[in-house]
């Protein structure tokens, strides 16, 4: 396993709770150099550093994928979220090997088909390690929820079974609402790590329930991971929102700083991390110089008052805004 490290808090202006944990908690260095950015995670075999910054690949095939990750680890990204129905694995595996960085510098995320039975479950987890040339991933979510509490259940330990064999350092879920939360929780025998959902500004005084009641995920250790984080796959003109929107680029017109800096930098100074995802050098550049200033209270607060963008983007229905409420399996891809 990697070596047990101190791990100090690594930017300014967390959350009091994440700054305090950061300090108290000695950390498993998480595939991560040191100084990233990062914020503490719970692993299977103690507390990990999960990085607060990351590269997204949705919608990208093998090439896009290969292409942009290797750009953005040129930057100095060190995390990369991938997923075995991306259909890209391949592609993030060849940046991977192609950046040269030892096995310990950088932090992989993947995530598997929800419903699956054990065997099932089993297949798709050893894929994602053989397409992407890796022995463990430093983090495997289980990608939507699927079935009936037992389906959950079943599908949860052979997670585990599979994290306990060294090839995951620690393992979440992504879309699970409240009920599905309470149906693995119980039969857990290692910690759900993350919860893995849409988030960014516009959303946050939603009701908790579409938005998978965030705070009872938080309030069982379970950390809070945005994508769609500048709502991107939201329909037009909530997709440019917090990008050129006017109260993004009037707080960035105070720190010289781009809306989407904004928007992100809300995220991460809050301890949530992020994983925007983009082909352009200089976007990637841009989202990744996040920690180089600090929002004010005032500036906090506005942002978390906004009511727009809303939670929105998914074409499946129900979509990202109503799957709580429906409590359906669905099949969400993001």
């Amino acid at each position: 396993p990697p070596p047990s490290s101190p791990c100090p808090p690594t930017m300014p202006g967390l959350k009091p709770a994440v700054l305090a944990a950061a300090l108290l908690l000695r950390c498993v260095a998480g595939g991560l150099p040191s100084g990233y950015p990062a914020v503490p995670m719970r692993g299977i075999n103690g507390t990990l550093r999960m990085p607060l910054v990351g590269i997204g690949t949705w919608q990208y095939n093998d090439t896009f994928a290969e292409a942009a990750v290797s750009a953005a680890f040129r930057l100095g990204y060190r995390h990369v979220d991938t997923a075995f129905v991306y259909k890209n694995q391949v592609g993030v595996g060849a940046a991977l090997a192609l950046s040269g960085l030892n096995r310990d510098q950088y932090f992989v995320t993947s995530k598997i088909p929800g419903g699956l039975n054990a065997s099932a479950t089993r297949a798709a987890l050893d894929k994602c390690l053989e397409d992407l040339k890796l022995a463990s991933v430093d983090l495997m979510l289980l990608h939507w929820p699927g079935g009936k509490d037992s389906a959950l259940q079943e599908q949860w330990l052979e997670l585990e079974r599979w994290a306990k064999e060294g090839k995951a350092w620690a393992i979440g879920v992504s879309h699970y609402c409240k009920s599905h939360l309470d149906a693995i929780l119980p039969v857990a025998t290692l910690p759900v790590a993350v919860n893995q959902n849409q988030y960014h500004v516009g959303i946050s005084g939603d009701s908790q329930r579409r938005l998978h009641d965030k705070h009872y995920a938080e309030s069982k250790g379970i950390l809070w991971e945005a994508y769609s984080s500048l709502c991107g796959p939201c329909p037009a003109p909530d997709n440019m929102e917090l990008i050129s929107g006017n109260l993004v680029v009037g707080v960035g017109q105070k720190h010289n700083k781009t809306g989407a800096q904004v928007a992100l930098r809300w995220l991460v100074q809050q301890g949530i991390p992020v994983i925007p995802k983009s082909m352009n050098p200089a976007h990637l550049k841009s989202n990744f110089e996040l920690f180089d200033f600090e929002l004010t209270d005032q500036e906090m607060a506005s942002l978390a008052a906004a009511r727009s963008p809303a939670e929105t983007g998914t074409p499946q229905q129900p979509d990202d805004a109503q799957e709580c409420s429906a409590e359906g399996p669905g099949l969400f891809v993001v």
